[in-house]
């Protein structure tokens, strides 16, 4: 690793005559990758081993003189970004999909990347997302462990079904549905030697799979009455066609919901905003870009086709919206914008803060 001292570092940033200095960080597992960018164009990278402390001890002194440190948002989470904020160091983590990118193929390397996001947060071209707290990081975790445990279990069964239809055994007639009944029975179905025995590991794997998902929706119904989050999820569950997944998903994922100050940054922020294309003289046309909250997003439009089953208004909207576009994709995403909004309404509020 090329190691400078922080010595060193200090006389670079003190060469730019009191103006701020604007660094870039390229995080990995085992390396942060450094790029400090003065205001008159010279450089000063270097090469530090994976630690926020250690990053901390070396920027500290340099805190008045830092315009902002960047990195992008990935799988070592947000760590290093809440100790900088804490000592006092402005950070911006940008969203990767956020992040200007060259059209044509060039150069890809960890001190290249540092560079460039020292130069996009020099010229003020990146947006910062939202640091969550560590209690709101780890909510969130525990919301997606429990999709993913959903997504394992049905993936499980589609296998359990799969393994049937390659050796032409009949399903069960209940196996639609998957109770006790069901699964019992595709225990009891006789298999040729081997098939057998991975059909019941496949049912063993289902039953760990479903008694795991109950156990982190018993922690996640403990960590939901909490004070923080209680007063949240009952007012989301008041919208209709938003239930308990949907509520604590939407709690988890749009933490600190005041820091959207409009209905269309929410929708923005959900992948549910369309996006306007227009050349010359040709008509504009709108589609949705699908950024943000994937899960989230998918929840919504599964409820906003309950929504307006149940309310008569929400039915109308969509009609109108299928009348005008033809095609019920985008009416039913129109829906699901405006109920996205209402629960947004609701947590952003003093009562259910």
């Amino acid at each position: 690793m090329a190691r400078v001292s922080v010595a060193g570092i200090r006389t670079f940033v003190e060469g730019s005559k009191g103006k701020t200095v604007h660094i870039g960080v390229d995080v990995h597992k085992r390396s942060y990758s450094v790029a400090l960018l003065r205001s008159d164009g010279a450089w000063k990278e270097w090469t530090a081993p994976s630690s926020p402390k250690a990053l901390e001890s070396t920027l500290l002194p340099l805190r008045s003189r830092i315009g902002a440190v960047v990195y992008e948002a990935g799988p070592t989470g947000f760590g290093l970004a809440r100790r900088l904020t804490r000592a006092g160091i402005p950070v911006i983590v940008a969203a990767p999909s956020r992040i200007p990118r060259p059209v044509a193929a060039t150069s890809k390397t960890d001190r290249l990347d540092g560079r460039k996001l020292a130069e996009y947060a020099a010229t003020g071209m990146l947006r910062p997302i939202a640091v969550p707290s560590e209690t709101e990081e780890g909510f969130r975790a525990l919301v997606r462990r429990r999709h993913r445990l959903t997504d394992s279990i049905r993936h499980a069964k589609q296998r359990i079904r799969g393994l049937l239809l390659q050796f032409g055994i009949p399903e069960p007639a209940e196996i639609d549905h998957w109770g006790k009944t069901a699964v019992a029975e595709v225990g009891q179905l006789s298999l040729p030697p081997g098939a057998d025995m991975t059909r019941d590991s496949l049912l063993r794997e289902l039953a760990f799979l479903t008694q795991e998902r109950e156990v982190i929706e018993e922690t996640l119904r403990q960590a939901y009455r909490a004070p923080e989050h209680e007063g949240r999820v009952k007012a989301l569950k008041t919208v209709p066609g938003v239930g308990e997944i949907v509520a604590t998903t939407f709690a988890a994922e749009v933490f600190r919901p005041g820091r959207f100050r409009r209905p269309e940054e929410v929708a923005s922020y959900l992948g549910l905003a369309p996006v306007v294309r227009q050349s010359g003289g040709g008509k504009a046309r709108a589609q949705i870009r699908p950024v943000g909250q994937r899960r989230l997003r998918s929840l919504l439009v599964e409820a906003a086709w309950m929504w307006k089953q149940r309310d008569a208004a929400a039915e109308m909207f969509y009609r109108r919206i299928l009348g005008r576009t033809g095609l019920p994709q985008k009416a039913i995403v129109a829906v699901a914008r405006k109920l996205a909004i209402t629960p947004w309404s609701l947590s952003a509020s003093p009562v259910a803060a």
